[in-house]
């Protein structure tokens, strides 16, 4: 990336991607309000990853890549990590939205931390040897998540018209 990176965009930038998550999340409770678990756990096909697992990922992937590549240490929440984190299998349990709206509370925070603290410039070599800045990685994160915030509403949509819901 040629581009030198502001801290304060790309921490808006991150702002901005949760908001709608959280936005999306909110129009799923207010849309069913009985059936908040039901619309968690649904999946537009088989195999395929429903809301509840798209928005751990978002958490999980925050806190994996904050900790174990920025960091060098383990994961936060590690058992969220393995389950939900980047490579794993959508599992057909769902947490409760109370948990879920926690832990991406619970991650937000550490890394809204390493964007105003960790050095830009720094190197990261990834799992499959190619590199990265810090900088680059937190934009990337950011982006990572607005693509499964697209995914959430989505699959939110898909809900809908399989159900009747205007």
């Amino acid at each position: 990336m040629t581009a030198t990176l502001d801290r304060n965009t790309v921490l808006a930038i991150t702002d901005f991607g949760r908001a709608r998550l959280l936005g999306s999340l909110d129009a799923l409770e207010k849309m069913a309000p009985d059936k908040v678990q039901h619309v968690l756990a649904w999946r537009p096909g088989p195999g395929r990853a429903h809301i509840g697992w798209q928005a751990l990922h978002c958490a999980a992937t925050h806190d994996r890549y904050l900790h174990k590549l920025i960091l060098k240490t383990e994961p936060a929440y590690p058992e969220m990590a393995d389950n939900y984190g980047g490579g794993s299998t959508p599992v057909d349990s769902v947490p409760p939205l109370a948990h879920i709206r926690e832990m991406l509370e619970k991650t937000l925070a550490p890394f809204r931390k390493g964007i105003m603290e960790q050095d830009f410039t720094t190197v990261l070599t990834m799992q499959n040897g190619t590199t990265r800045t810090v900088g680059e990685s937190f934009l990337l994160l950011a982006w990572h998540e607005a693509h499964h915030q697209g995914q959430i509403h989505l699959t939110l949509n898909l809900y809908k018209a399989a159900h009747g819901i205007a």
